[in-house]
């Protein structure tokens, strides 16, 4: 345990399976925000750009209606990326503190970079709303997403490798490592955000669904959402495949050598088929408004991507455990009740949350044009 920092000495609040759980749920909603974020933005600006070119007003519709709800995605990716951030530093904060310092600059920047995107994804929907062209700063926005991203994939990946922290910091103390030559940087990142694209599409084909869309606009997202869910979620499958063939052989062997994890694998395997098959069928019903291949899109995606934290969660503590990290291994002294005070606001903040989401995606304004 040389690598790690040494333990608090103050005992978790909580049992350490709780924090798992809670980490696990919060990160899942993170995840789907930020699917939503990064596809539709993706979506949105290449519609924009192509519509403009061509002057496809089908185009410039669905663009718009996407960009006009990007600012309210992006609130829900901010506010869902708290918690399970929180929840992984008390449970990994020796490894997670230390990859966050050998990459401090990287880290810090990734304030400034959210707050710069944000505030052109508000212009984005304010041009959309006027009738501007903003693909050129969708293309910005973009930018300065996929790089948070990649910065959060090396540090999540960094955390991973106490063997690398000595060397890495002996040769540059002033926190400017990034992309550190692990062989599954890339591959983790192209999981999530080519992932994004497939999932945005089952937040196309519930866009689609709302009432008071034009017809041509509502079938042309459902249709291309179901194309985007099938083609991009076996592109996902591909990526899982390599993200898992390009962990180190002992942490391969952990791995699979528990049912839990097998199983959470081979479920999430079984959960990315159905999402092809959901998106095939949803493509083909575009034209008519069937909620039924819609809705089950919706709950197949969210377990899918559930279980990929799960699997996830499985590949960090296997490699830990490899270097000696024991999560499990933490002194606890539980409060009760504020556990199940804080339970209890839990729940109640998600449901308030969920609440919300819908009151923004259902609100029309007076001269709202597009959402």
């Amino acid at each position: 345990m040389d690598s790690f920092p040494q333990v608090d000495p103050i005992p978790l609040p909580a049992p350490v399976w709780l924090f798992k759980v809670l980490q696990c749920v919060t990160l899942t909603l993170h995840f789907t925000a930020v699917h939503f974020m990064v596809g539709g933005l993706l979506l949105a600006t290449w519609w924009a750009i192509r519509g403009r070119r061509s002057g496809d007003e089908r185009l410039l519709s669905a663009s718009g209606t996407i960009a006009h709800l990007l600012p309210v995605v992006v609130a829900y990716v901010i506010n869902l990326g708290i918690p399970p951030l929180l929840f992984a530093q008390v449970l990994y904060g020796r490894a997670l503190y230390t990859s966050s310092i050998l990459l401090g600059v990287f880290w810090i920047m990734v304030i400034f970079m959210l707050v710069a995107a944000y505030f052109i994804m508000y212009k984005m929907a304010k041009r959309a709303d006027t009738g501007l062209a903003y693909g050129w700063m969708g293309l910005i926005a973009l930018a300065l997403i996929l790089k948070i991203g990649f910065v959060y994939t090396n540090n999540m990946t960094l955390m991973l490798r106490p063997d690398a922290w000595v060397e890495m910091y002996r040769s540059n103390p002033t926190g400017a490592h990034l992309a550190h030559g692990d062989p599954t940087i890339l591959p983790r990142w192209l999981y999530m955000m080519l992932g994004s694209v497939g999932m945005a599409g089952i937040g196309l084909m519930l866009l689609g669904m709302k009432p008071g869309l034009e017809k041509s606009t509502a079938a042309f997202l459902r249709g291309r959402g179901g194309i985007l869910l099938s083609v991009f979620t076996l592109v996902q499958i591909v990526l899982a495949v390599i993200v898992y063939r390009t962990q180190p052989e002992a942490v391969r062997a952990g791995i699979f050598a528990s049912l839990y994890y097998k199983s959470v694998f081979g479920a999430w395997f079984l959960s990315a088929h159905a999402l092809v098959a959901l998106g095939v069928f949803g493509a083909l019903s575009a034209a008519r408004r069937a909620w039924l291949p819609v809705a089950l899109a919706a709950a197949v995606g969210f377990v899918n991507i559930a279980l990929w934290v799960l699997f996830r969660d499985g590949i960090r503590d296997v490699t830990l455990g490899l270097h000696g990290y024991d999560v499990w291994a933490r002194a606890v002294y539980t409060n009760w009740l504020n556990v199940i005070l804080f339970l209890i606001l839990f729940v109640a903040a998600v449901g308030l949350s969920g609440w919300m989401g819908l009151v923004a995606v259902q609100a029309k304004g007076a001269d709202e044009q597009h959402a």
